[in-house]
């Protein structure tokens, strides 16, 4: 009997898991499984560092496909906040930034800005949000820096790595562009 019931619960599990859901930061054509988010959290968040072209930083990211034709990932108005507060990059010293947003190579910047983005009741539709996109590719450098939770001081040991030339770290794109520094 308890063997039956442990199997039950076991079989349920599985199936449970293996259920896709919506992601809502997705567009309506892709889902992600359910297990794929509890192995990013269980991961934990990147410490991602980059730099783009021109200042984007209080603009709206979104991710196209590789080929950079259509949209294939987007926030809701309701994402665009991390920890509270809008998820806009922190700066870090030489015009590098840490995203608290989820950039990555294929990333684009839209016209709308945090605040803007934030105060609307849906996202806009993909045509829209194409019609908005700012550059097509706007990234110079993506370093994957490991794990967030790996920094007590965040900002200060990421500083620490710039200046080193980002030891120990995955530079996932560099591109010899000119570089817009305030």
């Amino acid at each position: 009997m308890k063997i039956s019931r442990c199997l039950t619960f076991i079989g349920s599990l599985i199936l449970f898991s293996c259920h896709c859901s919506k992601n809502t930061t997705t567009s309506a054509a892709e889902s992600i499984p359910a297990m794929d988010n509890i192995n990013q959290v269980a991961r934990g968040a990147k410490a991602i560092v980059y730099k783009t072209n021109r200042d984007y930083s209080n603009l709206v990211p979104v991710t196209m496909n590789s080929e950079k034709t259509k949209i294939v990932s987007y926030p809701a108005p309701t994402d665009v906040f991390y920890k509270g507060k809008l998820a806009k990059p922190t700066p870090l010293k030489n015009g590098y930034l840490l995203d608290n947003r989820g950039i990555n190579e294929n990333t684009v910047f839209l016209n709308y800005t945090y605040e803007e983005y934030s105060r609307l009741t849906e996202a806009p539709s993909l045509q829209e949000m194409l019609l908005r996109v700012v550059e097509k590719n706007p990234m110079v450098e993506i370093i994957d820096c490991g794990l967030r939770y790996q920094y007590k001081d965040e900002v200060k040991e990421l500083n620490a790595l710039i200046d080193a030339n980002f030891p120990g770290c995955k530079k996932v794109i560099i591109k010899p562009h000119s570089i817009y520094l305030e």
